[in-house]
């Protein structure tokens, strides 16, 4: 069941001499309860916009929307009253980028600060509060100032406010953006956490590939306000059928970064660069050796990586292969039979049509 429904949505920003910027265009996205959902893009791809969407923050100019079952937007038009928004909103969290975190009150204040409106005594406030806080184990930060905590702590307060009124749905907007690699994985597994403790649902936006690969079960690619590829993370990852999707894929900006550094000079006619993505469970023999023992190709691996990708090991090498046309095809049609995912690049890791 879906507990975002996003169809045909278009968010326009009308210009001066009548022009129009078109954040998104015809973008459809379903979200469906108990998923970890990435949006992910390059800056400026509209996925911000795109997701702030789903609690109105930002209106549509075309599309419907519901959440939760409860229609949001009709061809366009807010159907839901203000009132009831306001309510609806409390199942939505929200964590950013910033903190936003009010730094002259306690860690304590400050999640108390998201239930003012929850009708609690004093001493529920604080217990709940409390609650929260054990939670995103800070419990024992309550009296500290967001000043005196590190990065990291400061956005699982943020984390602990957001889960204030029992949201069925957290949104992340580029929450680890800011943060270390050591804290960006420990937020990174606080929502995993939270996902399967609680059944939250997550959207997860960020420009960083490699969060998506560690917790989301499902991802969408943004790009230019469009949505160009999305499904189930391992479909997309192992067989990503847009451009885009596959630099994302297998550490694809690390791979240009080597081949750059290589400065391997133009190709040869009878050489060609190929970007190799597999899961490591399918692939049981050394893909270089059994091209050489098959097909008769010199090959010389210029790049290679394992990483999880949401728990599953997913292996990248960019090869150089020497050979004539036929036995680049033979190559080819070796690598698709034994599941390979193949992307052609240029001497400097860029796609090559």
């Amino acid at each position: 069941m879906s507990i975002i429904q996003l169809d045909h949505i278009d968010v326009d920003f009308p210009q001066k001499k009548g022009k129009v910027v078109k954040a998104v265009s015809d973008v459809t996205l379903h979200v469906e309860k108990g998923d970890i959902y990435g949006v992910v893009g390059f800056s400026g791809a509209g996925k911000s916009t795109l997701v702030r969407t789903i609690n109105l923050l930002q209106h549509p100019s075309k599309g419907n929307i519901k959440v939760n079952d409860v229609d949001f937007v009709k061809e366009g038009k807010q159907v839901i009253s203000n009132k009831q928004l306001q309510l609806e909103r409390r199942k939505i969290g929200m964590i950013f980028q910033g903190f936003n975190l009010l730094n002259e009150t306690t860690v304590l204040e400050n999640v108390a600060f998201a239930l003012k409106h929850a009708k609690l005594s004093d001493e529920e406030l604080e217990k709940r509060s409390l609650e929260l806080l054990d939670l995103v184990d800070l419990k024992d930060k309550a009296n500290f100032y967001p000043v005196e905590l590190s990065g990291g702590q400061q956005q699982r307060v943020a984390i602990a406010r957001a889960l204030a009124n029992h949201p069925d749905i957290l949104i992340s907007d580029e929450a680890t953006s800011a943060l270390d690699p050591q804290n960006t994985q420990q937020i990174l597994d606080l929502l995993k956490q939270l996902n399967k403790q609680l059944g939250l649902t997550v959207v997860l936006i960020t420009h960083e590939m490699d969060a998506v690969k560690k917790i989301c079960n499902k991802v969408a690619v943004m790009e230019h306000g469009k949505m160009i590829e999305k499904g189930n993370l391992r479909q997309v990852f192992l067989h990503p059928k847009k451009e885009l999707t596959k630099r994302f894929v297998g550490g694809g900006l690390e791979a240009i970064q080597t081949l750059e550094a290589l400065n391997l000079g133009k190709l040869e006619a009878n050489e060609e660069v190929y970007q190799l993505v597999y899961s490591i469970a399918n692939v049981t023999k050394s893909i270089i050796i059994e091209l050489y023992r098959q097909i008769g190709v010199e090959v010389s691996m210029l790049y290679g990586n394992v990483e999880l990708l949401n728990g599953e090991a997913i292996g990248t090498l960019v090869v150089l292969v020497k050979g004539d046309a036929d036995k680049q095809k033979q190559a080819r049609e070796f690598l698709e039979k034994q599941n390979v995912t193949l992307t052609r690049l240029d001497e400097k890791g860029n796609l090559d049509d």
